[in-house]
């Protein structure tokens, strides 16, 4: 039998069925030859099919045991080392390779002996033994030109590349990898070649050749195709997605890299698949997704520990003391920073450590340690650059420019800040050059140079909206886009404070800075739940499906009223807590790496059209959109006649400690009016004196400007929790004088009032009581006579399956369930169905045609605040799903009064009357009933009116 063909043979058979096919093979032949055979199939396999070179080693080793042969024991002990290669076992990899090497020797095989040292190599660098490496690589080096061994001398000149590029050497890197690639070519090797050119782009990225890196990688991407080498196609494209991300190309970055982690992972790489991971991580660093990047840390430095893989360690250290800084957990950043600096200088690697003090100068000038700051990213700068690590080189004088800039030295920060703008855009570097236009901007606003400030800030926002369009999902863009409001408030300012009238274009800024994301998605650039597009994607779904129902059974135990379960102790329900936060998490993780591979029809920021809002307003109705600028609250009044805007309107300060007094007097009756009925009078009164208070700081001047006409409100901050239909002017409600509706942003609102309106004739009524709302039965048999069609399901009948079937067909939507918002994790917020939750997620999913999505249920529109008002919560969902009105409730609702509201509501709806006009009818009613504004004030109408 030939040996290739036994070699298949004994690797397809089992243990027993191997072990006598070798005994047979090893009394006629000495084993040699069949030893040779399968060490070549551990090295093929090495880079192309892991378990198949694990299958080999294994093997060897069973004839090792068989045969009493010296060679075929040094073969063996070099399969072994390739097997703990695979497996990251670094140390276990560099013992086998030695013992491999020494029996080599022994024999008087010096050639075989030093092709050994190719593999030891790798290992060796993984350790962080440099200088050892090295010093056996280049003597082996000897050996092969001595032997006339071309192509051994560049596997070993290739692995002396590697070693000095992970040393950050990188000229010295390039040198030895471009020998490589010249001995490789001469023998046409396209497995070699496409390793070699893998690292060599590595190399050419970091000297900021970004042209041939980009050529060498498309090739080496192609032969490792070609050859059919899998792993080394999953660290093409890890080095691709590096690339992408180094220059701002997010889309790109995140798709490479997540290509690379399913083909590690599905390979059965721990080593590997942990540095996809921590590349991923550093991804969405850049995109200040911190909670998520940090939490990658911690689950793979306990791993780059573990198998003794120090420079792996070392930067995920550092990277999670970066992340720790943008959490606010400064003496934990110290922590990692200080550990991350200890293992660099182990390995005696002087840019690792030029990269902790370029994060603790950073660190420094958010303490407003500017002397520090800058003498540490003065300390980091030359080092950074003598290596060629261009983008944190940069960063270290930029830094060094903007910390100038805080000490008023205006000729040295604008040197710095200039040179550094010019190397930044030679190097292709967007995100530097966007912190330079910034810093530029600010610098010139403090010499009074408002015109080049202005180009500055427009030239940043420019590189922001370029930087953050083809982003894939709108959590990326979100994160992205929240610490990129300086040069926004700064055009901002620039506008209110021109003596020519630029309060349109002042808006403008606003809004291109306001729910940008949310606006992608109700534009349909963005969507959230991606369709699989292969079986690993599709197993990721069922996934999803999977924790989503393990979610509602940890949910029900944990909601059951207490009339029901009295027996679960504080430790039981803290377990059940936790168990729900594993899977929140695990959920959150899966959808994100299912939106890591998007393809976003979004390209540019529009801006808002003035004159279509105008119009659409039309002469009945005035817009009132709030923004602040240093603290100080600002009106942009907007009428189909004019834009104005109001200035000084007050502090956010005291708008929210007037808001917390509110909403203190609110949550008095929120478990109950009948326990302080007697009380309510007084209790009336206190509550309309911080509603007054919040009219005269927000509405007062805004009312002697809009006449008669219907309000929408655009709320800021703090401002989307403030019920402005409910302030009062000391004499009436403000819901009293006229309709009030509110809108995330103008641009939101002209999305809504563009969508197809649809009579109000089929309707989905959905009731689920509990102990807190059981009228809600009543409630939907009440409204269901009221449209020509409608389905009402009630309680184990209202399924999350049946909202998904029936909803994108009604006209009007109506849930009246409990709802829950989670300030932890604002994705989760929910309503209670039947048989489960539907979370904002499910509301994403809908796909709805509807006129009206009604949540009859508690605090259903209070949503987080992210920067760029950004709302996540029911309403986000329910809005990306198609709905172009909502009526939401700020806090926890009376059930009686809610289902008399709701029936004065819906009769006036299919009356003829629009959203707003029924709501404040049904609002007027309750006010006869039930002065107190808890009753009748909870609801608001969101979108068009």
């Amino acid at each position: 039998m030939e040996l290739a063909k036994l070699a298949a043979r004994l690797l397809a058979a089992d243990n027993a069925e191997r072990e006598a096919l070798l005994r047979e093979y090893s009394a006629r032949e000495p084993g040699v030859g069949l030893a040779y055979v399968l060490k070549d199939i551990c090295l093929d396999g090495w880079s192309s099919d892991p378990l198949r070179a694990t299958s080999a080693a294994n093997v060897l080793n069973l004839l090792n045991s068989i045969t009493d042969n010296p060679e075929v024991a040094a073969l063996s002990a070099w399969g072994a080392g390739i097997a703990a290669l695979i497996d990251g076992q670094m140390e276990r990899a560099v013992k086998h390779f030695e013992t491999a090497a020494a029996l080599f020797i022994s024999l008087g095989k010096v050639h075989t002996a030093a092709v050994t040292e190719v593999s030891r190599l790798i290992p060796l660098s993984m350790l962080g033994r440099y200088d050892e490496a090295i010093e056996g690589g280049l003597r082996a080096r000897e050996v092969f030109i001595a032997h006339g061994d071309q192509l051994a001398a560049g596997k070993i000149e290739h692995n002396l590349g590697n070693l000095y590029f992970r040393r950050d050497l990188y000229h010295e890197a390039e040198q030895f990898q471009t020998s490589a690639r010249d001995r490789y070519a001469v023998f046409d090797d396209q497995k070699q070649l496409a390793e070699i050119e893998n690292c060599l782009a590595n190399t050419h990225s970091t000297l900021h050749k970004f042209r041939s890196a980009e050529q060498l990688y498309r090739q080496a991407l192609q032969r490792a195709e070609v050859a059919g080498l899998t792993v080394r196609q999953a660290e093409i494209e890890s080095n691709m997605g590096n690339l992408a991300l180094f220059q701002g190309r997010y889309d790109q970055a995140l798709d490479y890299l997540e290509r690379s982690r399913r083909k590690f992972t599905a390979l059965g790489m721990p080593h590997q698949s942990a540095i996809a991971e921590q590349e991923i991580a550093d991804a969405y660093l850049e995109l200040n997704l911190a909670p998520e990047a940090a939490a990658i840390y911690e689950r793979v430095i306990p791993t780059f520990a573990q198998l003794g893989m120090r420079a792996e360690q070392a930067r995920s250290l550092a990277q999670h003391g970066r992340a720790s800084i943008l959490l606010g957990q400064v003496d934990k950043a110290h922590e990692l920073l200080a550990e991350a600096r200890r293992l660099y200088a182990d390995e005696g690697n002087f840019v690792g450590e030029a990269m902790v003090t370029l994060t603790e100068a950073q660190l420094h000038y958010d303490e407003g340690n500017y002397e520090a700051s800058g003498a540490a990213a003065a300390l980091a700068e030359t080092p950074l650059a003598s290596a060629g690590t261009w983008r944190r080189a940069l960063m270290a004088r930029w830094l060094r420019g903007e910390v100038a800039r805080a000490q008023r030295k205006v000729t040295e920060a604008e040197s710095l800040l200039e040179s550094t703008l010019k190397d930044a855009e030679l190097q292709g570097q967007p995100q530097v050059a966007e912190r330079c236009h910034t810093s530029l901007g600010l610098l010139a606003m403090m010499t009074g140079d408002r015109a080049g400030a202005e180009d500055f800030f427009r030239r940043a926002v420019s590189l922001i909206e370029d930087l953050r369009a083809p982003l894939p999902a709108e959590e990326f863009r979100t994160a992205f886009f929240s610490d990129k409001l300086v040069p926004y408030d700064e055009l901002l300012r620039l506008c209110l404070t021109d003596e020519r009238d630029r309060v349109a274009e002042a808006l403008g800024f606003v809004e291109r800075a306001r729910s940008r994301a949310l606006v992608d998605a109700m534009g349909g650039s963005l969507k959230f739940l991606p369709q699989p597009r292969d079986p690993f994607e599709a197993e990721l779904m069922t996934r999803l499906e999977e924790l989503q129902e393990e979610l509602n059974w940890f949910y029900s135990q944990i909601n059951r009223p207490a009339l029901y379960d009295t027996t679960k102790s504080a430790t039981e329900m803290a377990v059940l807590h936790q168990a729900v936060g594993h899977r929140e998490r695990k959920m959150l993780e899966i959808m994100r790496q299912l939106q890591h591979r998007g393809d976003p029809l979004f390209t540019q920021v529009e801006s808002l059209d003035i004159t279509a809002l105008q119009r659409s307003l039309g002469p009945d109705t005035a817009l009132v959109e709030y923004t602040s600028l240093d603290g100080e609250l600002l009106a942009f009044v907007v009428t189909n006649e004019s834009i104005e805007v109001l200035r000084e309107l007050g502090r956010e300060e005291e708008t929210g400690a007037l808001l917390e007094q509110f909403r203190f007097q609110i949550d008095a009756l929120r478990y109950g009016a009948e326990r302080v009925r007697k009380h309510l009078p007084h209790l009336t009164a206190r509550v309309r004196h911080y509603l007054q208070s919040l009219y005269d700081m927000l509405l007062r001047p805004v009312e002697e400007m809009i006449g008669t006409r219907r309000l929408v409100v655009v709320p800021h901050r703090a401002l989307h929790y403030v019920p402005f239909h409910a302030l009062h002017n000391g004499e009436a409600y403000l819901i009293e004088r006229r309709e009030v509706s509110y809108a995330p942003s103008a641009s939101v609102l002209l999305h809504c009032l563009s969508r197809t309106q649809r009579s109000l004739e089929s309707a989905l009524l959905l009731g689920v009581a509990d102990e807190q709302t059981p009228r809600v039965r009543d409630e939907v048999r009440v409204l269901a006579p009221l449209f020509p069609r409608s389905t009402a399901l009630l309680d184990e009948s209202a399924t999350l399956a049946s909202v998904r079937e029936q909803a994108p067909n009604a006209d009007v939507i109506h849930l009246a369930c409990h709802g829950q918002f989670r300030p932890d994790n604002p994705l989760f917020s929910s309503l209670r169905l039947g048989d489960g939750w539907l979370t904002v997620r499910d509301a994403y999913g809908l796909n709805l045609r509807c006129s009206l999505v009604t949540l009859s249920a508690c605090e259903t529109g209070v949503s987080a605040v992210a920067p760029g008002d950004e709302l996540i919560g029911l309403a986000r969902g329910f809005f990306s799903a198609g709905a172009p009105s909502l009526l939401l409730s700020l806090w926890a609702v009376d059930d009686e009064a809610t289902a008399t509201l709701m029936l004065n509501f819906y009769t006036r709806l299919r009356e003829g009357s629009a959203p707003a006009t029924a709501l404040r009818f049904a609002q007027l009613q309750s006010l006869k009933q039930e002065p107190h504004p808890f009753f009748w004030s909870p609801f608001v109408l969101m979108g068009r009116w």
